[in-house]
């Protein structure tokens, strides 16, 4: 039996993130710790570009090297993040103590009393039938540690414009023998058996950009790998949450001063938050102005602040009769729960009804 912590998608980058990707990577190191687990593994996107891996990596196994010390193997495939930019062949580089495995199109390392078949990221895994891949030890688990997109277990387009990931076959995981797959590419958590494995992605460990496929707590997986696989999800308190807000603009283009302080209290200094203001407005620099102070409000509360505006300029509206009417009816029927499906759908009755209303206006001039 193996015990492993299986982490993806960190996108170290230097600069200003830099502090929180390595308090991200001071809380794995840790659980790997108080698990006493006998392999981390990362599967891809450690780093966010090439650049990233050149100037971080020795900080990153400094930092590693008191695990790998204490007799935890950690094994690191290379994602497409790692190949951004790339000056040189990844596979000529030394991370000691880390066990690191971008050789194309497998290695196979043992370690933890486990077999670890690493496939870094490529474009294709098609060929994967004449791999040379040895047979499967007895009584030896097997994990496949892939950066990979499977279209059984994740349906959805993959977002990546430059280096997209590989389809891997489920049939591959059947092939090889594998009991686990653990993947790397898609930030959102996914679970499933894929080809007689137990297959997941445990999402992006921290919070990297304004998205949905970010929000809820960030995870590490904690496998155990027999007689039967076990997976359960630690959540790293480090990473903070990614938080999105939609919040209505009046006429005039301002936000309503409740609605703003009630967003920026939810948020904490590792959160992402971004906040979308909408309506119909008919001063479009007034909801600029609104955008600019509340993004400087979020900034002072959280580690990143976006405000985007998403309105619609129409004159006359203040001055009409119906709008006012329409306004204090909707008023009356705000739900208090900002984050709820009644508020997102009371929104957009909200933004609708005014978009209406602009439309007949400009019919009847």
């Amino acid at each position: 039996m193996a015990k492993i912590i299986h982490a993806a998608d960190l996108h170290i980058e230097d600069g200003e993130e830099k502090a929180y990707c390595y308090g991200v990577l001071d809380e794995i190191i840790s659980l790997a710790k108080a698990e006493k687990a006998g392999a981390l593994v990362l599967a891809g996107d450690l780093f966010n570009s090439f650049g990233d891996f050149e100037a971080l990596r020795s900080e990153v196994c400094f930092k590693l090297k008191p695990l790998a010390d204490a007799g935890c193997a950690i094994i690191y495939i290379p994602g497409n993040h790692e190949g951004r930019g790339a000056t040189a062949d990844l596979s000529a580089y030394n991370l000691d103590p880390v066990i690191f495995a971008p050789a194309q199109p497998f290695s196979l390392v043992s370690a933890a009393g486990a077999e670890f078949l690493c496939v870094p990221h490529a474009a294709s895994y098609d060929g994967y039938r004449d791999w040379k891949v040895p047979e499967k030890k007895a009584g030896v688990p097997r994990i496949v540690v892939a950066h990979a997109l499977n279209s059984t277990i994740y349906t959805g387009p993959d977002e990546e414009t430059d280096a997209r990931a590989g389809v891997m076959d489920d049939d591959l995981f059947a092939r090889f023998g594998a009991d686990y797959a653990a993947l790397g590419h898609i930030h959102s958590g996914r679970q499933q058996v894929l080809g007689g494995a137990v297959a997941c992605y445990p999402g992006s460990a921290r919070v990297w950009r304004a998205h949905p496929r970010e929000a809820g707590p960030r995870r590490a997986c904690v496998v155990e790998t027999g007689p039967a696989v076990t997976v359960r999800t630690a959540e790293l308190n480090s990473a903070g949450f990614y938080r999105e807000y939609r919040l209505p603009l009046d006429l005039a283009g301002a936000v309503n001063p409740g609605a703003a302080e009630k967003a920026a209290s939810s948020v904490s200094s590792l959160d992402l938050v971004k906040v979308i203001l909408t309506g119909v407005v008919e001063d479009e620099n007034a909801a600029k102005i609104s955008a600019e102070a509340l993004r400087v409000k979020l900034a002072r509360r959280a580690r990143l602040a976006l405000v985007e505006t998403e309105t619609i300029v129409s004159a006359e509206l203040s001055s009409n009769g119906l709008t006012k009417a329409f306004l204090a009816e909707m008023d009356k029927l705000e739900p208090d729960d900002a984050q709820g499906g009644d508020y997102r759908r009371w929104l957009l009755a909200r933004q609708y009804g005014l978009q209406e209303l602009a439309a007949h206006l400009v019919e009847g001039r």
